[in-house]
């Protein structure tokens, strides 16, 4: 089904560009054989005598450039390697041009070789850990999330995915599963002799914890709110309140255009801010205009989408002017329960003796800022935190991928169906038909039933290397 499997494959498995460091993984059949061929040991030793999991220094000779390229070669021979075959890391020198030189000396083997030698396909490391058994497509997922993740909390379940924390958990639902349609169709297989090897509420029973049971698996991935792009975090409020200088002093850097000509910011700008491991996806929108002046009468349409699945909402007020005259001037509509007023430019001399906030806004938490100064900043950041930490944002990571969610939903709406026709007391058929869809749904999240094209979509998404 995979011939390619055959191949012998390399590739630099660290990050491109210059660096102290850099690493080609060899993985195959051929990989010792090939290296062997090119690599001069340090002392004199034979790469088949080198135990799994062992290094040795020297150097591979580059006939076309003239030059000795010093290496340390890591051997891991199979079946103890991550991909169960033999596997050889080349580490060097994090030269682009270094790397491309040895790149070329190792594929200029391939014509020798029996199965070939070739750059590796996105992903085929981990793809190939998985058809060799090594893990489950469950845990494949969590090897590319853990490259992705971007805070401690995404790291700790996308390796608690790996370590197969969660593999174990669906397994033994399948399990479960897989016992309960075994025992409906040997009733079947006797139905003719008045035997009842199991009875309808036992079989209802059952149904009833295999639902219970993928409902729990589903359930802490529906209430992680954090996606990967963070808490969806919107500053809001009227032209030149200073929500630009605020979202650049909060990140450290210039992203947004400052200017004090009101309504600079015309566009929606992103990005990321890091609070005690935890990721809140800043977005600084353009401003609510005076509908005085006839420009443009409240939110745009695009704004006033990106406020309503807004998760936090920044509400900035210009601290030097009046602050119920400027609460007048823009909709309110769609704030969200966690909603914090921000006082901002307090270094600024106040020009009006009005500066009581609105009784519509009196149940949010205030903090007064200066994006010049500093001041609040730290306050912001712990309002921020204290949104996750106190409860009212739920922040637990998604252990699940979109296709494993989906799987498992398909899989319980067939228990689902199965409870129903057990409930009518159907033919057994139609209930083992049902729990036997379920058992292959949730045999797509381990990788027990799959296809090629699933297979493809999945290791696409890997970088080269991995």
């Amino acid at each position: 089904m995979y011939p390619e499997i055959q191949d012998t494959i390399v590739a630099v498995s660290t990050p491109s560009g210059r660096s102290f460091h850099a690493i080609i993984r060899i993985s195959g059949s051929e990989a010792i054989p090939c290296v062997k061929s090119l690599f001069a040991p340090a002392t004199n030793i034979s790469l088949e005598d080198i135990p799994s999991y062992s290094s040795v220094k020297g150097y591979i000779h580059s006939s076309k450039e003239r030059i000795n390229i010093p290496v340390s070669l890591y051997l891991m021979k199979k079946p103890h390697s991550y991909t169960k075959e033999d596997v050889v890391e080349i580490h060097t020198i994090g030269s682009p041009p270094l790397l491309e030189i040895l790149l070329d000396i190792l594929l200029s083997e391939r014509n020798g070789m029996k199965n070939g030698i070739r750059f590796s396909q996105p992903g085929e490391f981990t793809k190939r850990a998985f058809l060799h058994g090594r893990i489950d497509l469950a845990q494949a997922e969590s090897a590319m999330r853990i490259i992705r993740a971007q805070t401690d909390l995404e790291l700790t379940a996308a390796v608690a995915q790996l370590t197969g924390n969660l593999s174990r958990q669906i397994r033994q639902v399948q399990d479960k599963a897989v016992s309960l349609c075994a025992q409906i169709e040997a009733a079947i297989d006797f139905s003719d002799q008045d035997i009842e090897l199991i009875p309808a509420n036992e079989i209802i029973r059952q149904l009833e914890e295999l639902r219970t049971a993928i409902s729990r698996l589903l359930r802490p991935s529906e209430t992680g709110k954090i996606s990967q792009g963070g808490i969806e975090t919107v500053l809001y409020g009227k032209p030149n309140v200073g929500k630009s200088s605020l979202i650049n002093a909060l990140l450290g850097k210039k992203r947004s255009i400052v200017s004090d000509i009101p309504g600079t910011t015309r566009d929606v700008v992103t990005d990321i801010l890091e609070i005690g491991g935890i990721c809140f996806k800043l977005t600084d929108t353009a401003g609510v205009e005076d509908a005085k002046n006839n420009k443009i009468a409240g939110l745009t349409e695009t704004v006033q989408s990106i406020l309503k699945r807004a998760q936090i909402v920044l509400f900035v007020f210009d601290g030097s002017l009046d602050l119920s005259e400027q609460f007048l001037e823009i909709k309110v509509d769609n704030l969200t329960a966690n909603t914090i007023i921000i006082v901002n430019k307090s270094d600024l001399k106040r020009t009006s003796s009005h500066f009581e906030l609105p009784p519509e806004l009196a149940t949010y938490p205030v903090v007064y800022t200066s994006a010049k100064t500093g001041e609040g900043l730290e306050k912001l950041k712990g309002l921020l935190l204290e949104a996750i930490l106190g409860g009212r944002i739920d922040a637990i990571p998604s252990l699940m991928s979109m296709r494993q969610k989906d799987a498992l939903q398909r899989s319980l709406q067939s228990v689902q169906c199965a409870v129903e026709s057990a409930q009518r007391n159907e033919s057994h058929e139609f209930i083992a038909l049902d729990v036997r869809a379920a058992i292959d749904a949730i045999g797509e999240v381990l990788g027990s039933v799959t296809t090629e094209d699933i297979l493809s979509k999945i290791f696409s998404e890997f970088c080269i290397g991995k």
